[in-house]
């Protein structure tokens, strides 16, 4: 992973201290290390993956049996987005950050052929494959974008429920990225998201490094 010395925030939850230069270059970093997570998430985490992670997160044997190896191979969620409750049928659902497609997949069964799924993602590499895995998968009423900001392309008002599983943690932009998501969400709606936190102050080591946008 690239260092970047001069990515160091006085205060770790202002994000006014990155110019956007800066936030860009996280940016591309990150969309650098999920290129080569699209065709496996092993050795990437320090936490289980693929099938073997999805199956300890609690997701049912039966969407296991149905999603392929290569698109379990680069599963990498920290959580169960679904735990939280379940979809209604019909509804429409946005996952921020939907990597190959296993919780866009997830998701177009809760919602069922009535309703309709869409993905967001920064790394082209897995907008392709999620794209690919969704087709292969015989899955119709899914489709997945391209994104290079927080800035969320749908109209005020789209959504019954926005998703994300382990990718809302990357964004070095949270408050802008949350007040779209409030923006994007119908009255009433629901987000629902499994992320990592971060528990106490991090060393300059760690602050200096692209990499502890990505671990």
């Amino acid at each position: 992973m690239q260092n970047i010395p001069a990515i160091q925030p006085k205060n770790q939850l202002d994000p006014s201290v990155f110019s956007e230069d800066e936030k860009e270059r996280i940016r591309s970093a990150i969309r650098n290390k999920y290129a080569a997570v699209s065709s496996s998430a092993a050795g990437y985490f320090s936490y289980p993956v693929g099938k073997e992670g999805a199956i300890l997160l609690g997701y049912t044997q039966d969407i296991l049996d149905e999603t392929p190896d290569d698109l379990m191979n680069s599963f990498c969620g920290v959580g169960n987005p679904f735990s939280v409750a379940p979809l209604k049928e019909g509804s429409v659902i946005l996952d921020i950050g939907c990597g190959a497609g296993f919780d866009l997949a997830c998701a177009s069964r809760g919602t069922g052929a009535a309703g309709r799924v869409y993905g967001v993602d920064f790394s082209p590499e897995m907008v392709r494959r999620a794209t690919a895995n969704l087709a292969a998968m015989g899955i119709t009423n899914a489709e997945v974008m391209l994104i290079s900001s927080e800035l969320l392309p749908f109209p005020d008002d789209t959504y019954d429920t926005v998703i994300s599983n382990g990718a809302i943690n990357l964004s070095p932009d949270k408050p802008r990225l949350f007040q779209e998501i409030h923006r994007v969400l119908k009255q009433g709606g629901w987000l629902q998201f499994a992320d990592i936190i971060l528990e106490r102050e991090l060393p300059p080591h760690l602050l200096a490094g692209v990499e502890s946008w990505s671990q």
